[in-house]
């Protein structure tokens, strides 16, 4: 008994001395709260001998660490035992994701709110965990003495995942778990004619490997692991679901009974020599609209209902062109398409989220540099859509400031419009920290990493790394490698494949040998 009094003083002590008292974050707060102090050549074992106190409100906390540390460390997991809850309530900040943890020879020391945050600790410490030296074998691991006190300044943090034909499933799998090791806390994944609809077969090409079943497999790794899996259906633009470079059509290539749903003879407006055949749905048609809720309940059904439903709905370009969509205007064909699907996904419990690049004309000077289509008659109905549609502002430039010198407009102007607006970066790192930064200023809603064809090599570190930090706030590897954090995720999936190593399939392109020898 005396010894448990003294480890709750102790512990208490110890959460007083590091952390702040629950209180809005500003700038100054925000460093203050979120430190890491290590000391790199000072370890301490991390094996069966050790004991990880967990103080968390939430006693499935307790049972979720002792499971993970037994999948990751097998016979040498460190022992895991509850601590005292009372040292979390008013010691942490605010926010279920918040977290603090010591390490040193006494042990391991963890204070969450919620099981979110402990998750949180717990992967900080995994990524800085190694084997013990002297065996061939593991043997137990090592952590080096650190303290540290977190929490994100953003409360959605994402990824978006593309599911190619070229894609493998492995690959999907290894980027949400790598995502969530990031303390990303969403994934958004669009199935580029690889779902498999169960009500309307046709719309998928013929190795569609998004089943049913695998679906809801990787929607229970997430709920699992901390991440949410969000699903996407492209409801106006890239209704081929397929790259527009390639002129593939995942349905009238394969389909062509199915050309009522899309609409002819589109002009891509930045290349008027380019006529893309059903690259947008027909918006006239009724049957556009049937068929494409039906998918969504489909599909938001499988991915467990969540809160979130993205609809795409970017490079449109502005071209309706069928006999019945010329009689209506552009404006009022759009927002009556749109408002209905977010309405439709509001009944089922959930959000509408869209690019934005539509509700921007892109011939206004303001935008310049932020903003490639987008036309005065898309435009046009931004004041007029729901506004609980999450405005997903997706940059792919490494432009910060408009002409008139403002940082980010376009992610302003629709915070001020009354939307929720995230930000969006794709390969530009020099920029994701700006984004994350200029999001929490506003406060908008959050940050969603673009992956789109480049979930490969170097682009995919620099996306997955320097998003993360720009999501979170600190860094969330601290010094840790990409190639050992998607090690770990390897580990986690068993992966015995050579094409589920390393952040390429292949060290040598297929084919290459045999073209060159």
């Amino acid at each position: 008994m005396k010894s448990t009094i003294v480890w709750r003083m102790a512990l208490v002590a110890w959460l007083a001395a590091f952390l702040l008292a629950a209180a809005p974050l500003g700038a100054a707060e925000k460093a203050k709260y979120q430190r890491f102090k290590w000391e790199p050549k000072n370890y301490v074992p991390f094996d069966a001998t050790t004991t990880v106190t967990v103080a968390c409100p939430d006693p499935s906390a307790v049972r979720w660490l002792e499971a993970h540390f037994a999948e990751w460390f097998g016979k040498h997991a460190p022992k895991v035992v509850a601590g005292d809850t009372g040292a979390t309530g008013a010691s942490l900040h605010d926010g279920d994701e918040a977290y603090a943890a010591s390490v040193d020879a006494s042990g391991v020391k963890i204070a969450a709110h919620t099981l979110a945050g402990t998750r949180w600790a717990s992967y900080t410490l995994r990524q800085l965990a190694i084997a013990k030296r002297g065996s061939v074998k593991t043997e137990g691991r090592l952590l080096p003495k650190l303290t540290t006190t977190d929490r994100p300044h953003l409360a959605f943090r994402a990824v978006h995942l593309c599911c190619f034909p070229e894609t493998r499933i492995q690959q999907i799998e290894r980027a949400i778990r790598l995502a969530a090791l990031l303390k990303f806390n969403y994934a958004i994944i669009e199935p580029w004619g690889m779902y498999r609809s169960e009500k309307h077969p046709w719309w998928c090409w013929s190795n569609a490997y998004l089943t049913k079943d695998e679906v809801k497999r990787l929607v229970a790794i997430g709920k699992d692991i901390g991440i949410t899996l969000i699903p996407q259906i492209n409801c106006y633009g890239h209704a081929t679901s397929a790259r527009g470079c390639t002129i593939k059509h995942t349905v009238l290539d394969m389909h062509p009974e199915y050309e009522p749903l899309f609409e002819p003879a589109q002009l891509m407006a930045s290349n008027s020599s380019r006529n893309w055949d059903g690259w947008s749905w027909c918006l006239s048609n009724p049957e556009t609209q049937r068929v494409l809720r039906e998918l969504i309940a489909e599909i938001h059904e499988n991915f467990g209902n969540p809160p979130f439903f993205h609809i795409g709905c970017d490079e449109a370009f502005g071209a309706q062109t069928c006999p019945e969509c010329v009689k209506y205007p552009k404006d009022e064909l759009l927002l009556k398409h749109i408002a209905g699907i977010s309405k439709f996904i509001n009944a089922r419990g959930a959000r509408a989220m869209m690019w934005h690049d539509m509700l921007l004309d892109a011939s206004d000077p303001r935008w310049k540099g932020f903003i490639k289509f987008g036309s005065k008659e898309t435009a046009a109905i931004i004041d007029r859509l729901p506004k609980d549609i999450v405005i997903c502002d997706w940059q792919y430039w490494k432009q910060t400031k408009g002409a008139d010198g403002k940082t980010w407009p376009t992610m302003t102007y629709f915070k001020e419009k009354g939307f929720p607006v995230a930000g969006c970066p794709f390969t530009n790192d020099t920029v994701m920290k700006s984004i994350g930064d200029h999001i929490e200023r506003i406060g908008g809603f959050g940050f969603i990493a673009t992956t789109w064809h480049h979930l490969r090599g170097k682009d995919w570190e620099r996306m997955y790394k320097y998003g993360a930090y720009a999501a979170w706030g600190s860094p969330v590897s601290h010094d840790v490698t990409f190639q050992r954090s998607l090690r770990l995720v390897g580990n986690d999936m068993k992966v015995t494949d050579y094409l589920d190593t390393g952040y390429l399939n292949n060290q040598v392109p297929p084919g290459w040998w045999a073209d060159n020898n």
